[in-house]
């Protein structure tokens, strides 16, 4: 009885520690085949057949970056709309752990996402320096969908986005 417990015990730290890596891995992967690392994969406009993102919502428009900070800091600017938009920021276990919203940051954001390596360099002025509990990582821009129309808005947004590593 008393093995049977540690077994348990053991078992359920193993999955809590282990599981949010190994679905993010998942996501990273899927998303680096999709559109590279440090650069933003835009996903088309979502139907009853997406299944890109867990549930992703047709009035959402979806764009994905995995970011690599072993080279270096990542460049992460997101064009501002005036509709909704977000932008969150995922570790490898992922945990969110910083996000950013129209309401926020209506001027749009301008980050330097940083890996604990990076810690001394210095940005230029006007830049907001995230520190990453991780190497790598996934950041997710949602953006409100209102119809056919506002499809022209987003794409325009998008031209506009980065994440780059910088140089």
């Amino acid at each position: 009885m008393l093995l049977a417990v540690i077994l348990a015990v053991i078992a359920h730290i193993a999955v809590v520690q282990i599981e949010p890596y190994y679905f993010m891995r998942g996501a990273i992967n899927r998303n680096i085949a999709r559109g590279g690392i440090n650069a933003w994969y835009e996903a088309p406009r979502v139907t009853s057949a997406s299944r890109t993102v867990v549930h992703p919502s047709p009035e959402l428009a979806y764009s994905a970056c995995v970011y690599d900070l072993r080279n270096g800091p990542v460049h992460l600017w997101v064009q501002p709309m005036d509709d909704y938009w977000s932008l969150s920021l995922y570790a490898a276990n992922a945990e969110n752990f910083r996000a950013w919203n129209y309401r926020s940051s209506p001027q749009g954001t301008n980050i330097w996402l940083l890996g604990s390596h990076d810690a001394g360099r210095q940005p230029p002025a006007g830049v907001t320096v995230v520190e990453s509990p991780s190497n790598r990582g996934l950041a997710l821009i949602r953006r409100h969908v209102e119809g056919d129309a506002s499809w022209g808005r987003i794409e325009q947004a998008r031209r506009a986005d980065r994440c780059e590593v910088v140089p």
